[in-house]
């Protein structure tokens, strides 16, 4: 190793021994106890303030030596509710290193990390109030504060106020801190919110906010001038200019302040990242300029304020609606006085928009003001997502408020449209002709009135809404001319309207929980059902629909109801319990079920149906349903294949037949009714019916038909064998089996009961005497009787083979009464 590089290497080594021992001397001359004395002392004089720390103690940062600080709090003022509250995780103070060797204490920085800073607007207190001492004022000096992670927060009497979050920056000064001759401060934070109220939920704002600016002493003591100057707020960028002037020390004013911020035209855009917060309250999308001043000044804390805020060119597009506002500007400033007023106004493709207010600020102060917007209804399409498509018509709203702290906000509003034709989702017709007219206040809604058509309905609605807590409630009266259910059923077979996904609102304009009313129709129809004159009241829990009592005319009948609707927003079903009294019974199974009636009539009794989803009488698998009742004047629609069979068995019938004195039981599951048991008079007969009718066209139904005595005709076995099978009313029991589809009816006639019938008949005695006749008159003549009965037989007894022909001697025939009576009807009937 040469010999410069040895000398080298030493006085290096000697400089860092240096080093190494006046950090040594340093850190052992600090005076520790007289630090934390003087820090106690400090804050023993303090009045009108409290602070405290947890720790305080000497550290080492960065070849720095100094006081690291943990846990401080600063309250102000130190009783009541505070105005000032400042929490801190740790402060590092440096100490300069020079003045330490002499036992002095002389700060050159100080590090904040982490700190939750809230101010907070204090009500204004009473005249003959004590005035609470301000807190002490230190002549410190502090060249430089660095800050990482502090979070800032501002309240007014209301609750409402900014909020600054993740704070980071620094600010280097010349001189002291209450009498600076040079600043320069930079500092950025990563979110900026506002907040409504107490109550509502923070609005995030463009972000993040940066600020870079630099004054320099100019004109005298205490004077500085900022030579740089920038604020961005997200995509915004303004520039900063003015003056700042420090009061003596023994002067009473405080800073005089003379600042200008001036935003140049820029460009805005919804789909900027910075402005997403305001952005997501509506999925339409908006582009434009904006330009702004605003210019602070006067003395501490009487500061006022002036500015102009100029919006131009903002194109909107929600859908497929498109507009143009040509300009919005707003006009604002305030006085020594701390009163304030602003003004605004606005328009472009049929909109309008003016709004003013007025008041003090001064905590407590009332506040006035006035909102007027006027647009045809056009320009609402898309704006609120899934709501109308309006084609046409205008609405206006207003609204005027004051506010008088700390007493609840006074606001009332009206709004108004006129002529508005559309679409609604849900509704296969379009609306037209929709005019309305509404005012209220923030606890209550008066709905003056309604008026719209929807197909054939004519709706006319008026009531109150009252606001509760956590919903409102209702009370409205409706009237509707005429209803026909089909006009209001959801579109079907149609692709489903496109929904618009949003954000859900943190709360509801007028959220309504519960509601009563009453409901008037004058024509209401479903199918071919004509129900008229229809009242019920209504009312709504905030989970289910009840509708009762429902009274209504149907027909020349009358009807008396219940409707329940269970929770009709989310998963619907429903239950319908009707007594009907001589109501037209097509009509009423039209309107009700899926299954036309093959009977007309007068039908009195009661109904029960219940489902998921909403009351239709289109198929339903889940409808289960009970029809309880009898039928008056009623009458029986015959088909062709009907009247044939009759003619085969010898029964003259004509197309349609009186029904009378009809009693029913029948149930209804999904797509099958079930018929446990209808009978009644039909013409001179008897019958009786069960079974079973599906959607699907299907039959399977069982008939017994109680013939009267002159009912059957003519020479066939059945007319015969009348005379020999009949019931204590002397009636002739046939059945029938009716099977397949109802376009293609299969009907079989079963004799069994003919055949038991007779069979008690012709074992009494005068039964064993008209079967000798009956023998004696039949002899030889077996082969005609089964060829004139062959349709009889075909359809009653296909595939039987007719017994062959025996020779029988006459003094066999001569002693029928020898033989079994179930043989001889066997006998007769070819079995």
């Amino acid at each position: 190793m040469s010999r410069p590089v040895r000398l080298l290497g030493l006085v290096a080594g000697g400089l860092a021994v240096l080093v190494a021992a006046v950090f040594a001397v340093a850190w052992f001359a600090m005076p520790r106890d007289w630090i934390d004395q003087q820090a106690r002392l400090q804050v023993a004089t303090m009045k009108g303030a409290t602070v405290r720390w947890k720790s305080l103690t000497p550290g080492f940062e960065w070849f720095s030596l100094g006081v690291k600080v943990e846990g401080l709090t600063l309250r102000v003022p130190d009783v009541g509710p505070a105005a000032t509250d400042f929490r801190s995780n740790e402060i590092f103070i440096r100490l300069k290193l020079l003045p330490l060797l002499s036992r002095r204490v002389e700060i050159s920085s100080a590090k904040i990390d982490g700190a939750w800073v809230t101010l907070t607007e204090q009500p204004p207190k009473p005249e003959n109030a004590t005035e609470a001492p301000s807190p002490q004022q230190f002549q410190l000096q502090v060249p430089r504060v660095d800050f990482h992670n502090v979070n800032l927060r501002t309240r007014d009497a209301l609750g409402s106020g900014m909020e600054l979050k993740g704070l980071n920056g620094g600010a280097v000064f010349a001189g002291t801190i209450d009498s600076p001759s040079s600043i320069e401060v930079t500092a950025k934070t990563d979110s900026l919110f506002w907040k409504p109220s107490a109550a509502a939920a923070s609005v995030p704002l463009p972000s993040p906010l940066s600020v870079e600016a630099a004054l320099q002493s100019s004109g005298g003591p205490g004077a500085l001038k900022v030579t740089h100057g920038k604020v961005e707020l997200g995509p915004l960028t303004s520039g900063l200019t003015g003056t700042l002037r420090f009061p003596k020390r023994d002067s009473k004013e405080g800073v005089a302040v003379d600042l200008n911020l001036e935003g140049a035209p820029q460009k805005i855009d919804s789909g900027d990242k910075a402005f997403h917060g305001v952005a997501a309250m509506s999925p339409a999308k908006w582009s434009g300029t904006a330009s702004w001043r605003v210019h602070a000044g006067g003395n501490a804390p009487q500061i006022v304020t002036d500015g102009t805020l100029t919006l131009g060119g903002l194109n909107v597009t929600a859908q497929d609606n498109v507009f143009r506002i040509d300009q919005v500007k707003a006009v604002w400033n305030t006085r020594a006085d701390r009163t304030f007023t602003a003004n605004g106004s606005g328009g472009g493709s049929g909109i309008s928009l003016n709004f003013e207010a007025k008041g003090l600020l001064t905590p407590g102060g009332a506040t006035s003001g006035e909102l007027l917007l006027r647009a045809p209804a056009t320009r609402l399409n898309g704006l609120v997502p899934n709501a109308p498509k309006w084609t046409s018509g205008n609405v206006e709203a207003r609204a005027t408020f004051e506010l008088r702290p700390p007493a609840k906000p006074e606001i009332r509003w009206t709004v108004q449209g006129r002529g508005m034709d559309g679409t609604m989702q849900g509704l296969t017709h379009p609306v037209h002709g929709l005019q309305f007219d509404a005012d209220g206040n923030d606890v209550s809604a008066n709905l003056k009135g309604l008026r719209v058509q929807v197909a054939s309905t004519t709706m006319n609605v008026s009531g109150t809404v009252a606001r509760g807590k956590p919903l409102s409630t209702g009370t409205f009266t409706i009237a509707m001319d005429k209803l026909v259910a089909e006009e209001w059923a959801p579109p079907a077979g149609n692709k489903a309207p496109e929904k618009v996904a949003a954000p859900p609102p943190t709360a509801l304009p007028i959220p309504i929980g519960a509601f009563t009313g009453s409901v008037s129709i004058g024509e209401a129809r479903s199918g071919t059902m004509i129900v008229k004159n229809i009242t019920t009241p209504v009312r709504y829990d905030g989970k289910n629909l009840v509708a009762a009592p429902i009274k209504g005319a149907i027909g020349t009948g009358s009807f008396e109801g219940a409707f329940n609707m269970l929770t009709p927003f989310t998963k619907p079903s429903y239950t319908l319990h009707m007594d009907v009294t001589k109501a037209p019974v097509e009509q009423v199974a039209a309107g009700t079920i899926p299954f036309s009636s093959a009977v007309s009539g007068l039908l009195s009794g009661a109904l029960d149906l219940s489902g998921e989803g909403f009351p239709s009488a289109k198929p339903n698998e889940s409808l289960r349903g009970l029809l309880k009742g009898t039928l008056d004047d009623g009458k029986v629609h015959l088909s062709p294949t009907v009247i044939a069979i009759a003619k085969s068995l010898g029964i003259s019938e004509p197309s349609e037949l009186p029904l009378t004195q009809e009693t029913h039981t029948v149930r209804i599951q999904g797509s099958k009714m079930l018929i446990d048991k209808a009978n009644g008079d039909l013409g001179p007969d008897k019958a009786e019916l069960n079974g079973a009718v599906g959607l699907d066209h299907t039959l399977d139904l069982n008939v017994l038909l109680r013939l009267a005595p002159n009912r059957v005709k003519g020479s066939t076995v059945l007319a015969k064998f009348a005379q020999y099978a009949r019931d204590a009313e002397g009636r002739l029991p046939v059945g029938l089996r009716i099977t397949g589809f109802d376009r293609a009816t299969r009907i079989t006639v079963n004799t069994e009961a003919l055949l038991q019938m007779a069979t008690r008949q012709m074992t009494s005695e005068v039964g064993k005497k008209a079967l000798d006749q009956l023998l004696k008159g039949i002899k030889g003549r077996a082969d005609s009787v089964h060829k004139a009965d062959s349709t009889l037989v075909a359809d009653s007894a296909k595939n039987v083979p007719t017994p062959p022909k025996t020779t029988t001697d006459s003094t066999k025939a001569s002693t029928p009464q020898k033989q079994n009576p179930l043989d001889a009807l066997k006998h007769i009937l070819g079995k």
